[in-house]
């Protein structure tokens, strides 16, 4: 054990000084903000704020305009054999962008919730200048037991939808408009001119955020720790698009039915988006103070999964249909223009976290022969007892797992021609009759849980308990569908790489060596290029068992 777990570092030996830190640094929001470590011994990091990255001797962090007026103090230890020391950096952050907060001007009683009606005001970071004073429309449930902290849910509408709460128990649920379809994005600075011009800063993103943060802000039992995005649609794609380019701040992606490359859109929303954005071909940048970026560049989320840091360590869930026809199936299993791999690709090689289903189901409308949620019998990755995600606690990501179904390559099936629109769907009506190749419907990283109570994340050791959940359900409904529910056909144990991801303290050089056990299992394993470590082929079963990760050296 760390001598700085117990609660005391070490005394160095005389004139020996074993690390040196800043005692405090301040930054603003939106610049770069680096910390230098100096040590002969090796250092870690706790206790970092939402997306600041430490590697060797170095913190990096560009704070966004939601994380100003805050400070965090950062521990680091140096370590030595059975020797530690200890010191710490208070980070402040300037509150250097400060949109106006949203208006209230209106409040309703529901049973369990108020309903409150809130107009956000426009400034110059929340729109353009042609803009300037327009006010949106938006609305926020908040739970009248104020007695314990509650999870938040930022639920995002389609395509010339509008805010429409749909109150839950015990959670508060976060409702901005997009009146303008800009996918959750934003547009041209230059608007309202006819021809997009300048660049597209994404106004319609930081509204959201901008709501989130007033939230969290206003009630104290608003779980910054456990918020997440969900949306279908236009909103399923802004959900995807938030929660990857925006990780640091949401514990889950929860997107159904939504567009991962904006390149690949089909030709009707391209042309509608074009005269938010510009053209893809002129690939207006966005306004990034770091890193500028064309537009349609940002929005291919393949590249952003690829790119950055932060995003690998989402945990993604998604359904999309077979059978849809207006964000059709090659949303998730075409390439991305840029990479040349497609959305479910991608989550399986980036090792990321992920639980994807699909069906032969059309746009929000369920499958013909199986009901909606039929993957499942409603695990809650938020508010379930057992296996839940929080910003602030790892998880396990799974990948290559023999018990996957077969999404199949992108391609068509011969029963169908392309159509630029459709794609190859079918009659969502009418089963078994997509021209999509792989299973008509399926899942990947299904049955698949771990528990996130027993979870031991430490700079030396990461324990974490995993399992496969069989449970409740009905077999297939017909030949070539899979079972419904909690019902598990396929062989046991299912074999699995596992990858554990958000590790607060367990977080590796690449290169470096882990010893790691799960039951009779165990060997070494290489850490990855950007600190992670994948120990593969893991025999699942419908036991618990333990996976230990140690260190074989700590220098």
């Amino acid at each position: 054990m760390c001598p700085t777990d117990r609660g005391y570092p070490l005394v160095p030996p005389p004139g020996d000084v074993p690390l040196r830190v800043p005692a405090a640094v301040r930054g603003p929001e939106r610049a770069p903000l680096t910390i230098s470590v100096d040590s002969r011994y090796r250092v870690y990091a706790l206790g970092l704020p939402p997306g600041a990255r430490f590697e060797r001797d170095q913190l990096t962090w560009t704070p966004d305009f939601v994380q100003g007026g805050r400070r965090w103090t950062v521990t680091f230890v140096a370590v030595d054999g059975d020797r530690s020391w200890s010191a710490e950096t208070v980070i402040t952050i300037e509150d250097t962008v400060h949109p106006p907060d949203p208006e209230i001007v209106d409040r309703r009683e529901l049973p369990e919730h108020v309903l409150l009606d809130v107009l956000q005001a426009t400034d110059q970071f929340l729109g353009p200048p042609g803009h300037a004073g327009l006010r949106f429309a938006a609305r926020v449930v908040v739970p009248k037991d104020q007695s314990r902290r509650h999870p938040v849910q930022l639920d995002l509408h389609g395509f010339r939808g509008r805010p429409e709460p749909r109150p839950q128990r015990g959670q508060f649920s976060i409702h901005p408009s997009d009146p303008f379809n800009t996918y959750w994005w934003g547009y041209a600075s230059s608007l309202p001119e006819r021809t997009p011009s300048g660049t597209v800063p994404n106004y319609t993103q930081r509204r959201a955020l901008h709501l989130v943060d007033w939230v969290l802000r206003s009630f104290t039992a608003a779980d910054p720790e456990r918020v997440y995005v969900f949306g279908e649609s236009m909103g399923g794609t802004g959900a995807l698009a938030l929660g990857l380019l925006s990780a640091r701040h949401f514990a889950a992606v929860e997107s159904r039915v939504g567009q991962v490359v904006a390149r690949n859109h089909r030709p009707r929303r391209i042309a509608q988006l074009s005269r938010l954005w510009g053209s893809p071909q002129v690939n207006l940048p966005d306004d990034d103070p770091t890193a500028p970026l064309g537009v349609w560049d940002r929005l291919d989320l393949v590249r952003a999964m690829t790119a950055r840091p932060e995003a690998k360590h989402q945990f993604v869930f998604t359904r999309h249909g077979k059978d849809d026809s207006v964000i059709h199936f090659g949303a998730v299993v075409h390439p991305s223009p840029e990479l040349g791999l497609s959305f479910y690709d991608a989550l399986q090689a980036l090792r990321i976290g992920h639980y994807v289903v699909w069906d032969e189901g059309g746009h929000v409308a369920p499958d013909p022969v199986l009901d909606d949620g039929w993957w499942d019998d409603g695990w809650d990755r938020i508010t379930d007892r057992e296996t839940y995600l929080r910003r602030d606690l790892a998880f396990p990501a799974f990948s290559g797992s023999d018990a996957d179904d077969d999404y199949g390559n992108g391609g068509g099936n011969g029963s169908r021609p392309w159509h630029e629109d459709r794609g190859f769907a079918g009659d969502r009506s009418v089963p078994q009759d997509t021209g999509w190749t792989g299973d008509v419907a399926g899942a990947v990283n299904r049955y698949l849980r771990w528990d996130s109570r027993s979870i031991v994340d430490r700079w030396h050791r990461f324990e974490i308990r995993l399992r496969v959940h069989a449970g409740p359900g009905g077999p297939p409904p017909r030949a070539g569908y899979p079972p419904v529910g909690d019902r598990i056909e396929v062989p046991l144990p299912i074999t699995v790489d596992v990858t554990p991801r958000r590790t607060q303290a367990f977080v590796c050089r690449p290169g470096e060596l882990i010893r790691w056990r799960f039951g009779a299992q165990g060997g070494a394993a290489v850490a990855n290029a950007d600190g992670t470590v994948t120990i593969p082929r893991l025999a699942i079963t419908t036991q618990y068992q333990r996976l230990v990760l140690t260190r074989i050296s700590i220098d």
